[in-house]
């Protein structure tokens, strides 16, 4: 093998063994092999070949991953490899850094699903490579502080993926047509609307509603600012069609974060 290491050691071992059907490092190896299930076997192969580290880290890079997740993923590659020389001196030393790499992984594999919808095939394919090589269950076995901690991430995130989820309708509460376009909107495109919008540009109108009906000697000894001052454009379609997107915004931040970190 080329002492010229390809990124850093543990994917030069692993590329090398995958590449080359070879199994001196098994755990290497299986990386490896998850990577080519996300990224390709060929594109991979072709970066490795030509020693191209640019080129492989914009394929990392290609489904939107964060820096952060690829460094985090270095790092541990390098301790797993020290991890791994501490462990032939001392076979009883055990560690977790070998389902922190696969977390990775799995991580990686989750980025290319925001983009690309995978198929049963695909999905049971990579579930497969990154759980089922008896191989890598012996090595978690026997020396992982978890053994199963990789298999327990993936069951997590996995149900994000899966379409056997049994959905339970939520009819929302509308307020009357008359309320809705006193602000200007269309209570017909109220229920194309989520519920939980439907809940938060009702709670919204109410309050509006609310200060409607203060009298105006009360209102004037309000301070001009608090710290739950409504800031307003004075047009109730725009304060409603702002407040709608608002809570759009915020459900789609939501949904993306549950989606990587859950």
């Amino acid at each position: 093998m080329d002492k010229t290491f390809f990124v850093n050691q543990f994917l030069s071992l692993g590329m090398y063994d995958y590449f080359n059907d070879k199994r001196d490092n098994i755990f290497e190896r299986h990386i490896v092999e998850c990577l080519c299930d996300i990224y390709g076997t060929s594109p991979i192969k072709k970066c490795y070949d030509e020693k191209n580290e640019n080129a492989f880290t914009t394929l990392i890079y290609c489904y939107g991953l964060t820096s952060t997740v690829y460094d985090n993923f270095l790092r541990d590659t390098v301790r797993y490899e020290e991890f791994r020389e501490k462990n032939k001196e001392n076979p009883s030393l055990k560690s977790d850094v070998a389902s922190l790499v696969e977390s990775s992984i799995i991580t990686m594999f989750l980025y290319k699903c925001l983009i690309e919808e995978p198929s049963l095939e695909t999905l049971s394919h990579f579930e497969n490579d990154l759980l089922n090589d008896f191989s890598i269950i012996k090595l978690h076995f026997n020396t992982s502080l978890e053994p199963n901690k990789t298999r327990t991430i993936w069951e997590k995130k996995k149900k994000l993926l899966s379409n056997n989820v049994e959905l339970v309708e939520i009819k929302p509460e509308y307020l009357d047509e008359f309320t809705y376009s006193r602000f200007g909107v269309d209570i017909e495109k109220v229920k194309e609307m989520d519920y939980r919008m439907v809940a938060e540009l009702n709670k919204y109108i109410k309050s509006k509603m609310s200060e409607l009906e203060v009298p105006k000697e009360e209102k004037k000894r309000k301070p001009l600012l608090s710290s739950n001052t409504v800031i307003s454009s004075g047009n109730g379609l725009v304060d409603a069609l702002l407040i709608m997107s608002i809570i759009a915004a915020e459900m789609s931040i939501g949904i993306i974060y549950l989606f990587l970190h859950m």
